[in-house]
């Protein structure tokens, strides 16, 4: 076992060395995946920081309902006792109309208002937090509450959290497809480098076919130098996507802070980072054993 183990850190040890003596070829391979991992990355990113603002922006969504003007303590009382009894309804605060006046007049500076317009011209109103913020439940919610008893209109700008929701579920498909495309475009670099590997080998492999190497030590020098390459190439597309959210992030704050928001683009963390890793990794020694399988097969000593 301690053998078994010793050969494959010499294999590793052994890529890694080659990788390293051939600096600018490596480069240029590492350069070519690295650019390839960080496009997901990128838009993975993007779509995350996007999904925590619209959460933040939606994590309490209301539905603000306006009782009619002619309603009465008894009919705001019915009301009152229907929220209160609803599964679907989280919380919610009922504004008299009363109030409501008082605060508009303090937040514009138009005291007296009520006595220019010959009385309050502002509704009761109910505003409903529900449990659930899926943009489709919020519309049946609405739609049922707006036919409760001397409510005149049941507000919520569905419009709005649609498109919202659409586009973060747009992007959240774009990066799903993107990834997968440039994880097979990974496959196939890689292939296609261990493949000329091997044929720039090809008498070495044959020699060692002759004394009775078998295929899976042959093969093993290939495999760790597609894991290197897998390994530093995503490491070199985390420090892109670094790169990019860093030169980024001033320009979109500027941005946000014209609506009084606060956006940011955000980094890979460890658990990501190791996922990435992981992955690039896998496609890459994918790659790899495809190519060393085929070409092996072909190659026999003479």
């Amino acid at each position: 076992m301690k053998h078994f183990f010793f050969l494959h850190w010499q294999s590793a040890r052994n890529a890694l060395s080659k990788i390293l003596r051939q600096p600018l070829a490596s480069l240029l391979t590492l350069l070519m995946l690295s650019v390839a991992l960080s496009l997901p990355i990128s838009l993975y990113l993007t779509v995350s920081s996007l999904q925590q603002w619209v959460g933040r922006l939606t994590a309490t969504p209301q539905i603000t309902l306006f009782m009619e003007r002619s309603a009465e303590d008894a009919d705001l009382a019915a009301v009152n006792g229907i929220l209160r009894q609803h599964p679907k309804i989280l919380t919610y605060t009922f504004v008299s109309k009363s109030h409501a006046l008082t605060d508009l007049e303090k937040r514009n500076g138009l005291q007296g208002l009520a006595d220019g317009l010959g009385g309050n011209p502002l509704p009761d109103a109910f505003i409903i937090t529900p449990h659930d913020i899926d943009v489709r439940d919020l519309e049946v919610l609405q739609k049922e509450l707006s036919g409760l008893p001397m409510v005149e209109t049941a507000q919520f700008d569905a419009g709005w959290a649609r498109r919202l929701y659409a586009m973060v579920e747009l992007g959240r498909g774009l990066t799903i497809f993107l990834a997968a495309a440039l994880g097979i475009a990974l496959v196939l670099v890689t292939h296609n480098t261990i493949r000329m590997q091997i044929l720039a080998r090809r008498d070495e492999i044959e020699v060692s076919k002759l004394i009775g190497a078998p295929d899976s030590f042959i093969r093993r020098p290939f495999l760790y130098h597609a894991l290197w390459q897998g390994v530093l190439a995503a490491l070199a597309a985390w420090g892109l996507t670094s790169l990019l959210v860093r030169q980024a992030n001033p320009a979109i704050a500027e941005f946000a802070r014209l609506y009084n928001e606060h956006v940011e683009l955000r980094g890979l963390d460890l658990r990501e980072l190791g996922v990435v890793i992981g992955l690039s990794a896998l496609l890459a020694v994918i790659g790899a054993r495809l190519a060393a399988d085929h070409h092996l097969r072909q190659i026999e000593p003479r």
